[in-house]
């Protein structure tokens, strides 16, 4: 079919772009203090807070209570043959232990349950910023994103035991504290004046630790991500015979992560030994210490089993105390993370439309539709060499007009703007004689279909990630779109057809065959607009040429632009523009006429 080849009038000097604004989607004004306050304390999560935090001190507490409760019962009850002193000790030691037990389990459940509840409401945060129809205008990766939703989104509800079980340990800290001066003052000093050099000493021990720890991990991640890598190219690494230099590869870095582990293995048992050496020390200076002082007649053989068990007991919650900035600042710098997603600037926004323009109305699916760009300009399109500047296009319902962009950054721009993921800096995109900048872009995207050239596959059905509606779309219409996609040979290759499965991310089919599904996803919503990027760049040129075909006839009487510079495709386009990168031209001038022939081929191709 003939096609002519167009120049798009373009303006000669760009404006500087706009920045930014922030829209009303969800986006909010978000600090690392509100999101730890809303995770803690919202929902009226506070008095479960306050809750775990009275429990979980009344377990410290009466476990700081059970050494001293020994020896009175060692005192009173033993040294002195009182039986009835026994029984009234025994019970009091039973009541310690019922409350330390039920004070424990239903502050932990309610420390569960705040801890949970706000976690799942900081994922649910990220992920309702992540799918936010206005988009961010800084992206975010996907790894990022999941790291957000899980590690996270973990630190800043772990807080909560942080905070309940510091304030506990505080309150054990001093309880101990005043029993062990009264007890006898000196051992008491002792106590309490010797505890921190020790944890200051075990921490600078475990200094090593953190670091041969945080290499293993990096180590760890390394394999992890040469392994995803693998994965994900094994059919390329097959194909091109590269798969024993991959899997060299894949030893090299797995083995430098088990002698990382080994490494943080040993470091872990010498730290475990020099702790053990350092405290049990300690406790042997206090219990020498105190059995001069029992045999002075200073101390009871009752206080001296306080006081040793009351240092013993000590360690725990002093170590909770020191570490309680290192998990403050650990919840701080993750909720700082969600808080910079939270409160990204949204990358488009929802405006009025200029004055006289007619508001836009949704078009029904399989209606025919007009979409057209005036002066369209991206100053700065992502991995352009040069902006995109000053185009003018219309594409009739009906129309299949093909783009060629010298730069794929000025064909991912257009795409991008098109669906509304980024605004253009100066010009309209007007669907219908209406500027979409005064429409939602949920809207927008029930008519303009634009998906991203790398269209990801879901694990699931073949007809699933066709049609992820289901009902909506009959089994005809999936029919029809694998077809025009050519990818009925795809299904038939599978044992239960449109119901075969295609695993995550489509990994068990091939670069083509995804690609195929992909296109066929796109056809089968018949929307009224369509736009796609380079849609065969992973198919032979047979399969290409049928696709081609199988395009023009699904989409004979909608609207349809491609952005691509296959001659194939471009074959079959009712007229094709070309966008020169860098080379703006005056107004309404153009470089002629070709025909999609073998000399079109070969000019594109030039």
């Amino acid at each position: 079919m003939p096609a002519s080849l167009e120049t798009p009038s373009a303006t000669a000097s760009p404006a500087p772009p706009a920045p930014p604004a922030t829209g009303a989607h969800g986006v909010v004004s978000a600090t690392a203090r509100s999101v730890l306050r809303q995770a803690l304390t919202g929902e009226r999560r506070g008095r479960r807070l306050a809750a775990a935090s009275v429990g979980l001190t009344g377990h410290q507490v009466a476990e700081a209570l059970i050494p001293v409760t020994i020896g009175a019962v060692i005192d009173r009850a033993v040294a002195t043959g009182d039986a009835a002193a026994l029984g009234r000790w025994l019970l009091v030691l039973t009541v310690l232990f019922g409350g330390l037990l039920l004070s424990w389990r239903f502050a932990a459940r309610a420390a569960a349950h705040v801890a949970e509840h706000g976690g799942h409401q900081v994922r649910m945060s990220v992920a309702r910023r992540a799918l936010d129809p206005l988009g961010t205008a800084t992206r975010t990766m996907p790894g990022e994103l999941f790291s957000l939703a899980t590690a996270d989104a973990r630190n800043v509800s772990r807080f909560t035991h942080t905070l309940s079980s510091k304030l506990a340990a505080a309150a054990a800290i001093v309880t101990a504290a005043v029993a062990l001066l009264l007890i006898s003052v000196p051992l008491g000093l002792l106590v309490l004046l010797g505890t921190p050099p020790v944890l200051v000493a075990m921490q600078y021990l475990s200094r090593p630790l953190e670091r041969r720890t945080e290499r293993d991990y990096a180590s760890a991640a390394k394999a992890g991500a040469t392994a995803a890598d693998l994965l994900t190219g094994l059919r390329v690494l097959d194909g091109i015979g590269a798969q024993p230099h991959a899997a060299r590869r894949y030893r090299e870095v797995s083995r430098a992560a088990l002698a990382a582990t080994l490494r943080t293995e040993r470091a872990q048992a010498g730290y475990t030994a020099a702790n053990t050496l350092v405290t049990g020390g300690f406790l042997a200076l206090i219990a020498l210490v105190g059995a001069r002082m029992a045999a002075r007649g200073t101390l009871t053989v009752g206080e001296l089993v306080a006081v040793v068990g009351l240092a013993q007991f000590l360690r725990g919650p002093l170590v909770d105390v020191a570490y309680f900035g290192s998990g403050l600042a650990r919840a701080r710098a993750s909720a700082r993370r969600v808080a910079a997603l939270l409160g990204t600037p949204p990358a488009v926004e929802v405006r009025d439309a200029p004055t006289g323009t007619p508001d836009p109305e949704p078009v029904a699916p399989a209606r025919t539709a007009v979409l057209s760009f005036e002066d369209l300009t991206v100053h700065a399109p992502a991995g352009a060499a040069g902006p995109l500047t000053g185009v003018s296009l219309r594409v009739a319902p009906g129309e299949l007009v093909g783009v060629v962009t010298e730069d794929a950054a000025h064909a991912r721009a257009l795409l991008d703007c098109c669906a509304r993921r980024i605004d253009p800096d100066a010009g309209t995109v007007r669907l219908d004689g209406a500027d979409l900048r005064g429409t939602d872009p949920d809207a927008i995207r029930r008519t303009v279909v634009a998906p991203p050239r790398d269209t990801a596959l879901f694990a699931g059905t073949i007809a699933d990630n066709i049609a992820p509606d289901g009902p909506g779309t009959t089994a005809r219409t999936i029919a029809t779109a694998l077809t025009a996609a050519c990818a009925d040979d795809v299904v038939d290759a599978l044992p239960d057809g449109p119901a075969g499965t295609v695993g995550e991310q489509g990994l068990t089919l091939s670069g083509g065959q995804r690609q195929r599904i992909a296109l066929a996803r796109a056809l089968a919503t018949r929307a009224p607009v369509l736009v796609l990027h380079d849609p065969t760049t992973s198919v032979d040129s047979v399969t290409e040429a049928r696709i081609a075909d199988g395009l023009r006839r699904d989409r004979a009487a909608l609207t349809t632009l491609l952005l691509t510079t296959s001659p194939t495709l471009l074959a079959v386009c009712d007229r094709v523009v070309w966008l020169p990168a860098g080379r703006p031209q005056a107004a309404g001038t153009h470089t002629g006429l070709l025909t999609a022939s073998p000399s079109y081929r070969a000019a594109v191709l030039a």
